[in-house]
This record gives C-alpha cells, sequence and structure tokens, in this order.
C-alpha cells in the first residue's frame, strides 16, 4: 500500500496547492495578500493544515493495516486451495475454510475502515483549503 500512502499524500499537497483558491502559507514568511485581498487567519489555517496532515496520516496507517488484513486473506484462501489439492479430511477442509472466512472478513473490514479515513482525509483537506484561502 506504499502506493496509496503515496497517492493520499500526494492528493494531500496537491489539494493545499491548487484548491482552486490562492492559498496563504501560515507563518511569519506567509506571503501578504494582494492589493483587494484579505488574507487568511494564519491560526486557522495552521490548525486545518495541521489536521489535514493527521488525516492523511491516519489514512496511510490504515491502508496498511487493510493490507496487511488482504495478505492474511489471500494466505488463508490459499491454505485452502493447498488442503483441497491434498484431498484432506472434511474436518481440516472445515477448519481452514472457517480461518479463511473470518481472514476475509477482517480484511473487508480493514478496507472499509481504510475507505473511510480516506474519505476523512479529504475532507480534512477540503476544509484546509477553505480555512488557507485568501478571500478576494
Amino acid at each position: 500500500m506504499k502506493l496509496h500512502r503515496i497517492a493520499v499524500t500526494s492528493l494531500t499537497a496537491g489539494a493545499l496547492l491548487a484548491g482552486g483558491s490562492a492559498i496563504a502559507w501560515a507563518g511569519a514568511d506567509a506571503p501578504a495578500a494582494s492589493a483587494g485581498r484579505t488574507a487568511a487567519d494564519p491560526v486557522a489555517c495552521a490548525a486545518s493544515t495541521t489536521a489535514a496532515a493527521t488525516s492523511a496520516a491516519n489514512a496511510a496507517a490504515a491502508a496498511d493495516a487493510a493490507k496487511a488484513d488482504a495478505a492474511t486473506a489471500a494466505a488463508a484462501a490459499k491454505a485452502v486451495a493447498a488442503a483441497i489439492a491434498a484431498a484432506e479430511p472434511y474436518a481440516i477442509l472445515a477448519e481452514t475454510a472457517a480461518t479463511a472466512t473470518e481472514a476475509t472478513a477482517a480484511a473487508v473490514t480493514s478496507a472499509d475502515a481504510s475507505a473511510a479515513a480516506a474519505t476523512t482525509a479529504a475532507a480534512a483537506t477540503q476544509a484546509a483549503v477553505t480555512a488557507c484561502a485568501v478571500a478576494p
């Protein structure tokens, strides 16, 4: 899920840089607003940017957990296939299949949590874009 983490980070950074509005960076070296524009509140901008970064990190962690659960589910499915190929007794097949079913359910739950975390990160990024926008 490195690619997913990179995508979330890139989307977050891209949204902050090009969210359809001019961005005023919080800090002492923030550029002054041009004539006729009101600068964004640097405190609110910094807080919302921090929240967006935290949300992006949480989304990346959730993606890593989903990846691990998906790998576990795949290994469990392979174990079922191996048990079938080896003509294992029914009791062993049933136990292996139950383990695979539980692993798959955990993978689905993790994938749902990852999607929710990504949605939260997107919302936090949009909030940061709004908070940091320079008003015309």
